[in-house]
């Protein structure tokens, strides 16, 4: 992996972890990662291992592909949101349905 992809892949990870609201530390932290080494990935100085690329799709809510490439395959990947409401209680499930619901214009 050359030095640009590695940048490129810092930043697509930088704007998401912004989007989330999220500090270098505090991703590192979800993601169960050291924040110094997270900081390497983020500025192209470190490559990821494939369980750290895990990680850190899981925790960023992007998909892997997207991470490495830039570009989303043309399947719907359903990966990321089911991380999402893996992590909610009972009553957010309930509620993130009902929004859905409602986005959908469904009445089920």
């Amino acid at each position: 992996m050359t030095k640009q992809e590695r940048v490129a892949i810092g930043q697509r990870l930088r704007q998401q972890r912004n989007r989330l609201g999220l500090t270098r530390e505090q991703f590192a932290e979800l993601a169960d990662i050291g924040a110094g080494y997270y900081g390497q990935i983020e500025v192209g100085t470190s490559q990821m291992s494939i369980d750290t690329l895990i990680k850190v799709a899981r925790t960023s809510r992007l998909s892997m592909e997207y991470i490495l490439s830039g570009e989303e395959s043309g399947e719907t990947d359903l990966g990321s949101l089911e991380t999402i409401l893996r992590g909610c209680t009972p009553r957010e499930l309930r509620l993130a349905e009902k929004v859905l619901q409602l986005f959908l214009l469904r009445g089920d």
